[in-house]
């Protein structure tokens, strides 16, 4: 995992000192808002079905609730209106209760599971600024090494059976777009931005549904944003 997340900084720093005219001009920004989640979000064993010994169990599951995301981005001068934007976030989910319900009786509930999702993307993208001034509207887009976390918690009924493993933690890619507006203050630039983000585009699984989430944020920059 370590390996990983230096190969993609490395790629990030490769990418801004490649560029052929590049300006002094950059930003670091802090950011939070609303998480919106797909209702595939939190489909942790990418099925509704359980099988184990001679049990089948259906999982009764609900869209994941809404969360939040907070975040660190870079912003780098490239061309006239043209930004390098990077940076690294955190996505999280609250816990989602997810049934098991007997298949052969829709009376008998077998578990209780108790899920969290969190995403945390890794971000590198282009920004394009239309206008220059007090107030200046942008949109972005970005790919995204993404790490999904799911957290899982059983409360057996009866019996216990097997299931698969309480924690897990996957890398996959995705890319995300947006659309916002910049405040220009003296000292500080405020931002209000929404975009939505594909987070497993690359990388899934043959039945893993692909998995998404809306985000509006509000943010504050440091440094020359325009």
């Amino acid at each position: 995992m370590g390996s990983n997340i230096r190969f993609i900084l490395l790629t990030l720093l490769a990418i801004v000192l490649s560029t052929g005219k590049m300006y002094t001009q950059s930003s670091f920004g802090l950011y939070a808002g609303l998480a919106t989640p797909s209702d595939l979000l939190n489909q942790v064993y990418n099925t509704d079905l359980i099988k184990s010994q001679n049990l089948t169990g259906i999982l009764l599951r609900e869209a994941a609730s809404s969360g939040y995301t907070v975040g660190i981005r870079l912003r780098q001068h490239v061309d006239e209106q043209f930004w390098f934007v990077g940076g690294v976030s955190l996505a999280r989910f609250p816990q989602s209760v997810i049934p098991i319900i007997n298949q052969a009786n829709s009376k008998d509930t077998l578990a209780i599971m108790t899920t969290v999702q969190n995403v945390v993307p890794i971000q590198a993208g282009m920004m394009y600024q239309f206008n220059k001034g007090l107030v200046s509207f942008h949109v972005l887009g970005d790919v995204t090494y993404n790490y999904l976390m799911n957290s899982v918690d059983v409360a057996y009924s009866n019996q216990s059976f097997p299931l698969p493993p309480e924690e897990n933690t996957v890398q996959r890619i995705g890319f995300g777009v947006g659309v916002g507006l910049d405040v220009h203050l003296k000292v500080i630039t405020a931002s209000l931005e929404a975009k939505m983000n594909t987070i497993n585009f690359i990388g899934r699984e043959t039945d893993e549904p692909e998995r998404r989430f809306f985000s509006l944020t509000l943010g504050v920059h440091f440094g020359q944003t325009q």
